[in-house]
């Protein structure tokens, strides 16, 4: 098992992490939502941008494989928009444990559709990481509503459609710099126009929210980056267990950042995804 892809799949999980506790404080501090979105996705394509004259046949690419650039970009805005209406209806918790059941359905895709052989030890390793998570998020069963519960489930769908795709990719020598090309310039422009139209991009706000805010879109462009790198290394389910990493940097972000404050169930949790995912690490290197 390649080490690497390892790191990178952990590192990924921290960095998507990372974005939930930052993006509140900016919250706090007068940021809206729209210019959250909009900030996410422009980084991106800022920071990719120059590596755009490098790219050989970059456009003979897109076009000889449009299908599955348009699934996997499709599949990242069904993430994007399934997580923010989602929680304007159910609890927070609720809805990042409906959104982490995607490495469940890409181990049900990898066993059914693709015929991957992946070893009992790391299905049981899916399982108990899942249930630490549970323990860890504590859910309240409060406001419970079937359009939150729907959303979620259409982005924990999105971000299985996208790790599923991007191995499918991997194996046609498409790299990861040509694929975030893509998903970031389209989404660039289709958020732009679709929160122009419906919503409002507010970049009246003071320096520091406008700074802070940085942090979470350079986090995104980082994190999808190196979940690119790892799934043709490591492949997708692997890929897709490893990414547990990033609910739990969130809560503790949560912790560091906000001061909230841990109950014993949750710091039980947080113990057995964080120990699953040690042993999903040793048991990978061995395969």
């Amino acid at each position: 098992m390649n080490i690497l892809g390892i790191v990178f799949a952990l590192a990924a999980g921290v960095f998507f992490g990372i974005i939930g506790p930052v993006t509140k404080t900016a919250y706090n501090l007068g940021a809206g939502i729209g210019l959250a979105i909009f900030l996410r996705y422009i980084i991106a394509l800022l920071i990719v941008s120059p590596l755009i004259p490098y790219q050989k046949n970059l456009i003979k690419t897109y076009k000889e494989n449009l299908n599955n650039f348009l699934l996997i970009t499709i599949a990242s805005i069904m993430l994007t928009t399934g997580l923010l209406i989602s929680v304007t209806y159910i609890n927070v918790s609720l809805t990042i444990i409906i959104f982490c059941t995607y490495p469940i359905i890409v181990l049900i895709i990898s066993i059914f559709i693709t015929k991957e052989k992946i070893k009992n030890i790391i299905k049981f390793l899916f399982v108990t990481t899942f249930i630490g998570l549970f323990l860890a998020l504590s859910p309240s069963s409060e406001s419970l509503k079937a359009q939150g519960i729907i959303f979620a489930l259409i982005a924990s769908l999105g971000a299985s459609i996208m790790i599923v795709t991007n191995q499918t990719m991997s194996k046609k020598n498409i790299s990861p710099i040509q694929i975030n090309i893509f998903i970031n310039f389209f989404n660039t422009i289709f958020f732009f126009v679709i929160l122009s139209i419906f919503f409002k991009i507010d970049v009246d706000v003071s320096l520091n929210a406008f700074l802070i805010l940085l942090i979470p879109s350079c986090s995104y462009a980082i994190a999808l980056f190196l979940q690119l790198l790892a799934i043709p290394k490591i492949g997708q389910t692997n890929t897709a267990l490893f990414l547990y990493l990033e609910p739990i940097t969130g809560i503790f972000g949560a912790v560091l950042i906000l001061n909230e404050q841990l109950s014993s169930i949750q710091l039980l949790g947080t113990a057995i995804v964080l120990i699953s995912l040690a042993a999903s690490t040793f048991v990978t290197r061995k395969i």
